[in-house]
């Protein structure tokens, strides 16, 4: 595993703007509005030869009013808890504030090393009144400009003269899982129930998560790369330029991940929201595991009643798994992991090619694809999703109809449920 770096600072000094800057591109959103960031956002900062994994974190309240401040100075004090070194944000522009140094006080009593990170040192103030940071400890301050990228040279040279650094294994393949869904159907409270620790901020305010949020797990070998998302509102409820922007996010990460797990409310049913979402990650070709959330509310009436109602809304995707949960009690959670792992076999795995030709004969045979339309084979592609090539005479002759019963066919004769499975037909090279 890398080194672990934590930025931290308190809200509005500009810490997600120094953590895009420093992973070379844009992960966190950043607004003038405080209390972006929410939860941890991980990323990898690389300079040279060496590589580090940085967290980028809430606003830090010494004394936080409201349950959500609360939650948010506790995934700062787990960041710290992570790290083997912490960037101290501060901001240059208005100087030093009750709250840097309350933070300093944390990091020294956690006996943590940290470097001070003077942020917004382009404005000429900052080089009269830096000197005032030296209060907050450290051997040096370190004066960059986020927006600018003014400064990271010495201040990357710093840091990686502090950490320590291992030698490299070999990696281990890597799953990218997405937890997906409308605003608070539980997605925070069902990662930090898999993880076994408070690693995303749960509030009953919908859009609690904003950024996506990655955990990283090792099961069976793989290692899961878990990412919680802000919930995906309908685009004529987009209001917020944060909710924009999140939103905007959550597809990128939807573009990059290979599973998503769709978290289905159960007390609000399958919603046309829903639908929408699971048409697009199906047209997209990803492994997609219907997660029915919030069962523990209903006796086993009402429940059989809730997953009638939802077969009946998801009738035509029947190939995808379905998982009840129930994330706040950390029910159903080994079936979903289960579920996952399974999933995950069944998009890589290869057929041979003398099955394949066993079955192309005895499906065409039962229902020939037309009078002068021959298939003379399956090719399987390479990689996942599973991708076979049916090899014909007439490729345009196909009809849709026949490619979905083929498509299901194949699915079922071997097993390919739960997987985006594609089957393309194609031209038979002529013989010379």
């Amino acid at each position: 595993m890398n080194a672990v770096v934590a930025l931290v600072g308190r809200p509005n000094v500009g810490k997600s703007t120094l953590f895009n800057r420093l992973v070379g591109h844009r992960e966190a959103i950043t607004l003038k509005t405080p209390g972006i960031t929410r939860d941890r956002l991980y990323g990898t900062v690389h300079w040279l030869s060496k590589s580090f994994t940085l967290i980028d974190t809430g606003g830090f309240i010494p004394q936080p009013e409201q349950p959500l401040e609360e939650q948010m100075r506790h995934q700062v004090q787990l960041a710290i808890k992570e790290a083997e070194l912490v960037l101290l944000a501060v901001d240059g522009k208005e100087g030093l504030h009750p709250a840097d140094k309350a933070l300093a006080e944390t990091l020294r009593k956690e006996e943590k090393p940290y470097i001070v990170v003077v942020n917004k040192s382009d404005v000429r103030t900052a080089e009269w009144e830096h000197h005032s940071f030296h209060v907050l400890g450290g051997a040096e301050l370190f004066l960059v400009s986020a927006e600018h990228g003014v400064g990271f040279g010495d201040l990357l040279e710093e840091i990686c003269a502090r950490l320590t650094f291992g030698e490299e294994g070999e990696p281990r393949p890597e799953v990218k899982l997405l937890i997906a869904g409308r605003p608070n159907c539980g997605k925070s409270t069902l990662l930090n129930a898999i993880v076994g620790e408070e690693r995303a901020v749960v509030d009953e305010v919908p859009g609690t998560t904003r950024d996506p949020v990655d955990t990283y797990l090792e099961v069976s070998g793989r290692i899961w790369r878990l990412v919680d998302t802000a919930g995906l509102r309908r685009r004529t409820r987009i209001k917020e330029n944060v909710e924009y922007y999140a939103s905007t996010r959550l597809r990128r990460a939807l573009a990059k991940a290979q599973i998503i797990l769709l978290l289905i409310d159960l007390t609000e049913g399958v919603t046309r929201q829903d639908k929408r979402l699971a048409a697009e990650i199906i047209g997209r070709r990803k492994g997609l595991i219907f997660v029915l959330n919030k069962i523990d509310l209903f006796d086993s009436q009402a429940l059989r009643n809730k997953l009638d109602e939802a077969s009946y809304q998801l009738r035509g995707i029947q190939q995808f798994f379905r998982v009840l949960v129930s994330g706040k009690e950390k029910k159903g959670l080994d079936e979903l992991i289960g579920t996952v792992t399974a999933l995950v076999e069944k998009r890589s795995q290869r057929i041979p090619k003398e099955l394949l030709g066993e079955f192309v004969q005895k499906i065409t045979r039962e229902r020939p694809p037309g009078r002068r339309t021959k298939i003379y084979r399956f090719i399987q592609k390479e990689g996942a999703p599973p991708l076979f090539l049916a090899e014909t005479n007439k490729p345009d002759e196909l009809e849709e109809t026949y490619l979905r019963f083929l498509t299901n066919r194949l699915r079922d004769a071997f097993d390919f449920t739960g997987t985006n499975l594609k089957l393309q037909p194609t031209q038979r090279p002529r013989r010379r």
